[in-house]
């Protein structure tokens, strides 16, 4: 709720700072598609620093989102309403273009200052923040179609990702040199300048390589483990302890420079945060290379940990439910919970598998309910047939802690409104 208003307050600024400045004097389609300008362009420009801000894994941004998923959520949105703001803003320049060549529209006459703040050597500010502009949209709309369709690989993914950055300074370049016309001193010229320039340092920040930096740290593999034909167990010895964990928190693991770090779940973390142990099942490219490849002494950069999906303070009557791969933050909460001498009593943990080859860590997961006092069920699908998420629907559990499937996940959220459902998102392009 706190990131969909902050979707929509973005354009109340916006329309504020644009108000503020705006003289009252516009009269006809050329005055009005000025003004219009003036107020898409900031906006477009707002969205964009704020994308770029939300993908800088701040620790305060990720406490007021709610965790790192639905921050990265956010940052999904936020790209695209930036989008469209600029896809409106574009179509505003272009528009009236078309509309002269058709002969439905007479373009203005164009005053002397208007054509072309020179800078006295022939080069016009007008004419390359209009370049850098238009070329910074181009890259952007392609950019947002290769993320949306999903088109390359994750890795190729990452790297082409690496332009969003570059393509904000763009257009934020774009903006300052058209400063001369606006006014810097005006309220849209100030919000150009600090907001643009609140972004930039994102930007800047970015590309320097600095995200995560703080809670990065190197390893090795010191044992691995199958826990089923698709799934291995990896323990992971770090040179430097992580600075703060709560169990059922993932954090970025990156076993190889060219693919990039991909997110798991901590199964279990030591008492003096220098191992940790993952659970990595063949479901992609990369994770079924790591299961098929990955051997003792393997070196591995640690990006973390993240995530709000922690083991609730207040649990009384609750549903916990995990499904496939998805059982792994529920370990580790129940090892957490045994760490430290606490009882589970009015907690059911349902674990669902296709089969029992397939239902990971089971025994253990026996083991720890019966040692805090949680139900426990094990529901193989092969069996049983798929989970009834109605009945569980109608039996009107207090809470529902959720982590498996998307499709699984959603149908939950339907069977269970008023926030009674709190899951993982477990999406990251």
């Amino acid at each position: 709720m706190v990131t969909k208003r902050a979707l929509w307050l973005l354009p109340v600024l916006a329309t504020v700072i644009w108000w503020a400045g705006y003289a009252g004097d516009a009269n006809g389609v050329w005055p009005w598609r000025h003004e219009m300008l003036l107020l898409t362009g900031l906006l477009g420009l707002g969205y964009m620093a704020l994308t770029l801000l939300l993908a800088l894994r701040l620790p305060r941004l990720e406490v007021w989102c709610g965790g790192l998923d639905r921050m990265l959520r956010f940052h999904r949105h936020s790209a695209m309403a930036a989008t469209l703001a600029l896809t409106s803003h574009w179509l505003l320049v272009e528009a009236p273009k078309w509309a002269v060549t058709a002969g439905w529209l007479t373009r203005p006459v164009r005053r002397a200052a208007d054509s072309g703040a020179g800078t006295g050597n022939g080069l016009s500010l007008h004419a390359l923040g209009n370049t850098l502009g238009e070329w910074s949209f181009y890259l952007l709309i392609a950019l947002v179609v290769v993320s949306l369709l999903s088109l390359v690989s994750y890795g190729r993914f990452r790297v082409i990702h690496r332009l969003a950055p570059l393509i904000y300074l763009a257009g934020w370049i774009h903006a300052l040199c058209l400063l001369p016309q606006i006014g810097l001193l005006t309220p849209v010229g100030l919000g150009i300048a600090l907001l643009g320039g609140a972004g930039a340092v994102a930007a800047v920040y970015s590309l320097l390589g600095l995200t995560g930096q703080r809670d990065r740290h190197q390893g090795r593999i010191v044992a691995l483990r199958t826990l089923a034909d698709s799934t291995r167990e990896f323990t992971l010895q770090l040179e430097t302890p992580l600075s703060h964990y709560r169990p059922g928190q993932f954090a970025f693991f990156e076993f190889d420079a060219k693919e990039g770090p991909h997110p798991f779940t901590l199964v279990r973390v030591s008492p003096d945060k220098r191992q940790l142990v993952i659970a990595v099942r063949a479901l992609g490219d990369h994770t079924r290379q790591l299961v098929e490849a990955a051997r003792f002494d393997d070196a591995v950069t640690v990006t973390g940990p993240y995530g709000a999906f922690v083991c609730p303070a207040r649990r009384g009557q609750s549903l916990w439910l995990g499904a496939g791969i998805g059982i792994t933050p529920f370990v580790a909460w129940l090892e957490g919970l045994v760490a430290c001498g606490e009882r589970g009593e009015g907690i059911t943990l349902i674990q669902c598998a296709p089969d029992l080859a397939g239902a990971v860590y089971h025994q253990r997961l026996a083991e720890l309910c019966q040692r805090t006092g949680v139900r426990y069920q094990l529901h193989l699908d092969r069996e049983a047939g798929r989970l009834d998420l109605a009945s569980l629907a109608q039996n009107k559990p207090a809470a529902v802690w959720f982590c498996g499937p998307e499709g699984m996940a959603d149908a939950l959220a339907r069977l269970l409104p008023g926030g009674r459902l709190h899951r993982e998102l477990f999406r990251f392009r």
